[in-house]
C-alpha cells in the first residue's frame, strides 16, 4: 500500500533491479541505498536565494549525485517521501554550482542531494545505469529510464 498521496511509493524497501545489475556487472559492492543515502545536502533555488550557494565547506571530490525534492511525509514511518529529479556525475563543487545557476527549480524551492564519491570511471557507469533505470525529469539526454526513483529520508537526514 502507498504511503504517499504524489505516487504509489511506500516506505518499505525499493525494487532491487539496480543493486541486482550492478552486482551481476561491478566487482565492487555498492547499492542503491548507499548513492541515495550518502552525504545529502541541500539549497534553496536561485529565486530564493540572493547570492550562490556557499560550498566552501565541500571538498573537491568527483562522484555520482541526485537531485531530490521532499515531496510528502509518512508520519507512520516518520520518513519524508524524497522524489528523484536529476542524475549526474562530475566534481560535487562545480555541477552542484551549475545546477543551482542553470536548473529551474522554483516550484520545488528547497533542493536536496545525495553524493556518492568513487572514481570518475565509476560515476559513470553508475550515472548511466541510473539513466536507463530511472526516469529523471530534470535530465535532458540519455534518460532511457522509466522507473520512478524515491528515497525515504529520516527528520535527522533533512535537517
Amino acid at each position: 500500500m502507498s504511503c504517499y498521496v504524489e505516487c504509489e511509493c511506500c516506505c518499505a524497501p525499493s525494487n532491487g533491479d539496480f543493486d541486482r545489475i550492478v552486482a551481476h556487472e561491478l566487482a565492487i559492492k555498492i547499492s542503491l541505498y548507499d548513492i541515495c543515502h550518502s552525504e545529502i545536502r541541500w539549497y534553496m533555488d536561485k529565486s530564493f536565494a540572493s547570492e550562490a550557494i556557499d560550498l566552501s565547506e565541500v571538498d573537491h571530490r568527483t562522484g555520482i549525485y541526485i537531485l531530490w525534492h521532499k515531496d510528502d511525509y509518512c508520519p507512520s514511518h516518520e520518513k519524508f517521501h524524497m522524489r528523484s529529479l536529476y542524475a549526474g556525475k562530475g566534481l560535487r563543487s562545480v555541477r552542484i554550482k551549475d545546477h543551482w545557476k542553470r536548473k529551474d527549480t522554483s516550484t520545488e524551492m528547497l533542493i536536496y542531494y545525495s553524493f556518492y564519491a568513487c572514481e570518475n570511471r565509476i560515476a559513470k557507469y553508475l550515472e548511466q545505469l541510473l539513466l536507463d533505470t530511472y526516469d529523471f525529469p530534470l535530465n535532458k539526454s540519455e534518460n532511457r529510464g522509466n522507473k520512478k526513483l524515491c528515497a525515504y529520508y529520516s527528520q535527522s537526514q533533512v535537517d
